[in-house]
Protein backbone atom coordinates (compact mmCIF):
# COMPACT_ATOMS: atom_id res chain seq x y z
CA UNK A 1 0.00 0.00 0.00
CA UNK A 2 1.56 3.47 -0.95
CA UNK A 3 2.20 6.09 1.89
CA UNK A 4 1.42 9.81 1.67
CA UNK A 5 4.33 12.57 3.55
CA UNK A 6 0.95 14.77 5.03
CA UNK A 7 3.07 18.06 6.22
CA UNK A 8 1.01 20.15 9.14
CA UNK A 9 1.88 23.64 9.88
CA UNK A 10 0.54 24.03 14.45
CA UNK A 11 1.17 27.26 15.37
CA UNK A 12 0.22 28.06 19.61
CA UNK A 13 -1.74 31.28 20.53
CA UNK A 14 0.43 31.73 23.39
CA UNK A 15 4.75 31.99 22.91
CA UNK A 16 5.26 30.88 26.05
CA UNK A 17 3.38 27.27 25.11
CA UNK A 18 5.38 24.10 25.26
CA UNK A 19 6.60 23.12 21.83
CA UNK A 20 7.15 19.29 23.88
CA UNK A 21 3.19 19.26 25.16
CA UNK A 22 2.02 20.50 21.68
CA UNK A 23 3.83 17.20 19.93
CA UNK A 24 2.77 14.97 22.86
CA UNK A 25 -1.01 15.90 22.14
CA UNK A 26 -0.14 15.18 18.03
CA UNK A 27 1.00 11.91 18.75
CA UNK A 28 -2.05 11.05 21.12
CA UNK A 29 -4.39 12.58 18.12
CA UNK A 30 -3.01 10.71 14.91
CA UNK A 31 -5.71 8.24 13.41
CA UNK A 32 -4.11 4.31 13.69
CA UNK A 33 -1.23 3.55 11.05
CA UNK A 34 0.43 7.79 11.05
CA UNK A 35 3.26 8.33 12.67
CA UNK A 36 5.74 11.69 13.24
CA UNK A 37 8.20 11.46 11.05
CA UNK A 38 10.00 14.80 11.27
CA UNK A 39 9.25 17.94 13.49
CA UNK A 40 10.68 21.18 12.94
CA UNK A 41 10.02 24.59 15.05
CA UNK A 42 10.76 28.33 12.98
CA UNK A 43 9.75 31.39 14.08
CA UNK A 44 6.77 32.41 12.81
CA UNK A 45 5.48 36.13 13.91
CA UNK A 46 4.83 38.41 16.89
CA UNK A 47 7.25 35.82 19.11
CA UNK A 48 4.99 32.69 17.88
CA UNK A 49 6.57 29.94 16.66
CA UNK A 50 5.30 27.50 13.82
CA UNK A 51 5.68 23.57 14.24
CA UNK A 52 6.00 21.62 10.88
CA UNK A 53 5.10 18.58 11.26
CA UNK A 54 6.06 15.47 8.65
CA UNK A 55 3.30 12.73 9.23
CA UNK A 56 3.70 9.23 7.70
CA UNK A 57 0.20 7.66 6.73
CA UNK A 58 -1.25 5.02 4.12
CA UNK A 59 -2.91 6.70 1.63
CA UNK A 60 -6.40 6.52 2.17
CA UNK A 61 -9.37 8.82 1.03
CA UNK A 62 -10.02 11.59 3.64
CA UNK A 63 -6.92 10.95 5.69
CA UNK A 64 -5.32 14.24 5.38
CA UNK A 65 -8.83 16.00 6.23
CA UNK A 66 -9.16 13.55 9.18
CA UNK A 67 -5.52 14.38 10.79
CA UNK A 68 -6.70 18.31 9.70
CA UNK A 69 -9.42 18.09 11.98
CA UNK A 70 -8.46 15.92 14.96
CA UNK A 71 -5.31 18.40 15.39
CA UNK A 72 -7.62 21.41 15.03
CA UNK A 73 -8.87 20.36 18.71
CA UNK A 74 -5.33 21.08 20.39
CA UNK A 75 -6.73 23.95 22.62
CA UNK A 76 -5.10 27.12 22.25
CA UNK A 77 -3.48 26.07 18.78
CA UNK A 78 -4.26 26.33 14.49
CA UNK A 79 -3.59 24.00 12.77
CA UNK A 80 -3.58 23.20 8.82
CA UNK A 81 -2.54 20.90 6.03
CA UNK A 82 -0.12 22.50 3.94
CA UNK A 83 1.10 19.65 1.82
CA UNK A 84 0.82 16.45 0.70
CA UNK A 85 2.81 13.83 -1.33
CA UNK A 86 2.44 10.26 -2.18
CA UNK A 87 5.79 8.50 -1.31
Amino acid sequence: MAENAILVEIVPEDPDRSIDEVLAQVKQLLPEGCEIKDTKVEPYVYGLKKIKVMILAPEKEGLAYEIEEKLSTIEGAEAEVVSITRI
